[in-house]
């Protein structure tokens, strides 16, 4: 019996140190429990590389089917076997070091030695301030009862040595980021050559290629080398758009590779949860709201636009961010809010100093940073429109999860954002701050135009997690 094997190297390397979850992890995740639905856990298993022991490890991955949302400490316990403390029981400045007894407490101690001090730069360095510092301490207090204990959430799945039970012809499928695990590479290319393993690859991206620009200098050549090694071991490629499709092949032909590459675009869907999270019933209401933080609720009371993903430079955040300054100024418009809902990202010192000068834009504009999922659907489910105008996606995942929300929005024309966008969002040219913000006007002023692209996508069957599952694994048969 072919055995389906799907690597989580990423996932554990990401959990180490995140606590919400991105687009790549979101694709893994919902792709390994729908396989395992549709063969069953005898045929689907999970894979992981551990540095400690330096070798590949395979387990069952059963127990993903009970993670409803992405949860940190569930996965960390059950693949890592780690105690792990909570995440709603950790300060916001603290939960990357939760998995980390020392780091946590040696962190723990210094904040503590800052409040003290009344040192305010050193919390708003962190993306927050005092007196959130002192609320967030006092209720993972009352949480934990005391001095946070550190237990797991789950049982450590059991790990075998993936060459004890790798048979001729099954097939190792990695989803998320491996480039820069050099040591892996070299495993891969044993697995495929002494033991028969067919390794297919799902490329998300050629950002580091394409828009080199806006990453660290040696990022490049790092996924350069990964990825021209990837073909000494790969059988064929996954593209999630057209667009990351014609750049492999592009790439492919310049290191004089044949691979295949199939096609698989993504999700235009949030996950397995598509149910509005607010209706008219009153029990409805108060559970959307539960879980959110009160900070973000405060950001949802005027109306607002959303910008999902991480803060980045590739994601054209001053360029939309000048476009509001000048809707705010425009007599003819009455603006929403702005949110941009996710983690701070690489080089965008200069916008988050632009932001702290004008004041948020005088408050038009917020941050609500590394939202969890419960949150982003609170978030897309009131927005007005959302708005992603990135000179460059692999594929873009907020605008299908907007349009699910039945929310359109404005986009870039360019990359595979229009594979997402179809014709249910407005779009503009991200090179243009002119372009975009006579876009977003569009929509704000024009409720006949927002109420056709609205039900546009109400009469068009988006693209779902089991259409993606499905067709990969047709491609695997």
């Amino acid at each position: 019996m072919q055995t389906y094997y799907f690597d989580v190297t990423d996932i554990v390397l990401y959990i180490k140190n995140e606590t919400t979850i991105s687009g790549i992890q979101r694709v893994a995740l919902e792709v390994i429990k729908r396989a395992i639905e549709t063969l069953g856990s005898q045929r689907v298993k999970v894979s992981m590389w551990d540095k400690g022991s330096h070798s590949y490890l395979a387990m069952d991955a059963d127990f993903l089917l009970e993670l409803e949302e992405f949860d940190p400490d569930f996965l960390a316990a059950a693949l890592l076997g780690r105690p792990v403390r909570k995440v709603q029981t950790v300060p916001k400045i603290l939960a990357r070091y939760r998995n980390h007894r020392a780091r946590y407490f040696y962190h723990w101690l210094r904040a503590n030695f800052e409040a003290r001090r009344q040192n305010h730069r050193y919390f708003e360095r962190r993306g927050t301030n005092l007196e959130s510092w002192i609320l967030e301490k006092e209720e993972a207090h009352k949480k934990s009862q005391g001095e946070p204990v550190f237990t797991p959430s789950t049982s450590m799945q059991k790990r075998v040595r993936f060459e004890e039970v790798a048979n001729l012809g099954d097939r190792l499928i990695i989803l998320g980021a491996t480039w820069g695990l050099n040591d892996l590479n070299a495993h891969l290319m044993e697995l495929k050559e002494t033991y028969g393993v067919e390794i297919d690859l799902l490329i998300h991206d050629l950002i580091p290629l394409v828009a080199t620009e806006h990453l660290a200098s040696d990022f490049a050549e790092t996924f350069y080398r990964w990825l021209e090694e990837s073909t000494l071991y790969c059988s064929r490629y996954f593209a999630n758009s057209q667009n990351t499709g014609r750049d492999l092949r592009r790439f492919l032909s310049e290191v004089n590779s044949n691979l295949p590459i199939d096609v698989v675009p993504l999700a235009q869907g949030f996950g397995a949860n598509q149910e509005s999270p607010i209706s008219q019933v009153f029990r409805s209401r108060l559970d959307a709201t539960k879980g959110v933080r009160r900070s973000i609720l405060n950001m949802t009371k005027a109306p607002y636009v959303l910008v999902v993903g991480t803060l980045e430079t590739r994601k054209n955040i001053w360029r939309l961010a000048q476009a509001w300054q000048q809707l705010i100024q425009d007599p003819q418009v009455e603006p929403p809010r702005l949110i941009f809902a996710g983690k701070k990202g690489w080089y965008i010192d200069e916008f988050l100093d632009w932001m702290k000068a004008s004041g948020n834009l005088e408050g038009w504009i917020s941050i609500a940073e590394k939202p969890t999922d419960k949150e982003l659907a609170f978030l897309f489910h009131n927005c007005e429109f959302t708005a992603n105008v990135s000179t460059y996606e692999g594929w873009g995942l907020p605008v299908g999860e907007g349009l699910s929300f039945g929310k359109t929005g404005v986009v870039a024309a360019n990359s595979s954002l229009t594979e997402v966008g179809g014709d249910m969002v407005e779009y503009c040219n991200a090179h243009s701050i002119n372009s975009i913000r006579d876009a977003c006007k569009r929509l704000i002023v024009d409720e006949a135009r927002r109420a056709e692209l609205e039900q546009r996508i109400k009469s068009t069957r988006l693209r779902s997690w089991d259409d993606v599952t499905n067709d990969m694994l047709g491609y695997l048969n």
